[in-house]
């Protein structure tokens, strides 16, 4: 077996032995893995082990790079609760300047995920997403736009979200951006280094933007793509983040969430969490469900014709949680004609390629030490990714079980809890008109 190696700096090693490597594209011969200085730095055998170093037997377990959730919206903890389940990277996609200098000081130590964000998204007076988070700053046109962006660069965003409607979605209808606003927003944002993800939930939407220069779809459209708007989106190059866990948010024919029906995360869920999304099941529903057979299989199409699907889950929609609902929007992926290596690349190596997280989401010398040993054979089974043995952040080995019934958790499901009060009675009011 042939060992790919990296001059380690001093300092303490970890191996592991015994292991089934996906290097974040495809599975590799290796059987042992060496971590120094929260670096990776060797792969190859048993003759890695050196006298002194901790050792990790793996049990024939699969060590894969540390998840990457390419679309959530913080809660206060999170980023210690998305790296319980093996996700060590969450990109932000809105979230308000206060929350986001928290999560990123609390992410940037040994026991959370790392937090990439936004900031606040640019949207129109009144727009969405006004529910959850008003007051914020607005975008009014296109004059607006590279002093928002100045703002976000400020805050410290690595990327910008946009948030375009083509006009009412569902059973209602908010204010939207236009789009030379957007196309404003996405100049200057590229001017200042940022990529552009942008808040679609239509078909058309989609079309609308792409003469705009986005970079990426934070969702995939909710009615059926044609075949000649899924060819603009693939000469277009826009990548599209799939959020197809967003179905989870409403029980299943036996009336349970789905989330709560994978029995391998439920005690990492916790109690309360569990509690959380039994609960959001019984919350008011509108009468009629919406179809998620079509967003899957736009995801189908769209990754038949090459388009790049990341994964992102939306945590924490309700029935979505951080960290956890990665395995469920994993395992929709698959259904949706994924196979199990592709759906494991799209949540490492692809989202890394797509953000420019070049130290992140493949397993290879001079790389972060981000790492998820689960048991069993993902590549083969994908449910098999919710085994999560140990998770290593920057080559530091996580305690799993220290979110459980914190006061960060506590905290997190406060601001849920009356977020979410807030737009269900919205969305109530509307439906009762």
């Amino acid at each position: 077996m042939a060992e790919k190696t990296l001059d380690p700096p001093s300092g303490s090693s970890v191996t592991m032995t015994n292991i089934r490597v996906f290097d974040g594209e495809r599975m590799t011969e290796d059987s042992a893995i060496r971590l120094r200085d929260g670096l990776i730095v060797a792969l190859g055998g048993a003759e890695l082990l050196e006298p002194g170093d901790e050792h990790v037997d793996g049990r024939g377990g699969t060590v894969l790079p540390g998840m990457i959730d390419a679309h959530v919206h913080l809660l206060p903890g999170s980023p210690k609760q998305a790296v319980t389940f093996g996700v060590t990277t969450v990109l932000d996609m809105f979230s308000k300047p206060d929350l986001v200098r928290e999560a990123t000081a609390q992410g940037a130590g040994p026991d959370a995920a790392d937090v990439r964000s936004s900031s606040v998204g640019a949207t129109a007076p009144g727009g969405h997403p006004s529910l959850m988070y008003a007051p914020f700053p607005y975008v009014t046109g296109p004059e607006d736009a590279e002093a928002f962006v100045a703002d976000r660069v400020a805050e410290g965003a690595t990327h910008l979200k946009v948030l375009y409607e083509d006009g009412k979605v569902g059973p209602m209808s908010w204010p939207s951006l236009d789009v030379p606003t957007v196309a404003a927003l996405v100049e200057a944002a590229h001017r200042a280094g940022l990529l552009v993800a942008a808040h679609i939930s239509t078909a058309q939407a989609a079309v609308d933007l792409l003469p705009t220069g986005v970079d990426v779809f934070a969702h995939v459209p909710f009615d059926v793509l044609t075949d000649e708007q899924i060819q603009a989106i693939v000469d277009a190059g826009v990548a599209v983040i799939a959020t197809l866990s967003i179905a989870d948010g409403f029980p299943g024919k036996d009336g349970a969430m789905p989330l709560l029906g994978e029995l391998a995360l439920k005690p990492r869920l916790g109690p309360a969490w569990s509690e959380t999304v039994k609960a959001q099941g019984e919350r008011w529903l509108p009468p009629e469900f919406p179809d998620f057979t079509v967003p899957s299989d736009n995801v189908r199409r769209l990754r038949a014709a090459g388009v790049p699907i990341l994964v992102g889950t939306d945590a924490p929609n309700p029935g979505v949680v951080h960290g956890a609902s990665v395995h469920r929007e994993l395992q929709h992926l698959v259904a949706a004609g994924l196979d199990p290596l592709e759906a494991l690349n799209a949540a490492t190596a692809r989202t890394a390629d797509v953000f420019g997280l070049a130290d992140r989401g493949r397993i290879r010398p001079g790389l972060r030490a981000d790492l998820v040993l689960v048991e069993g054979r993902p590549d083969r089974y994908i449910s098999d990714t919710q085994y999560v043995a140990a998770v290593w952040k920057q080559g530091a080995r996580l305690d799993l079980d220290g979110y459980v019934g914190s006061a960060d958790e506590r905290a997190g499901l406060a601001m849920l809890r009356e977020m979410t009060d807030r737009v269900i009675s919205a969305f109530q009011r509307e439906f009762d008109r």
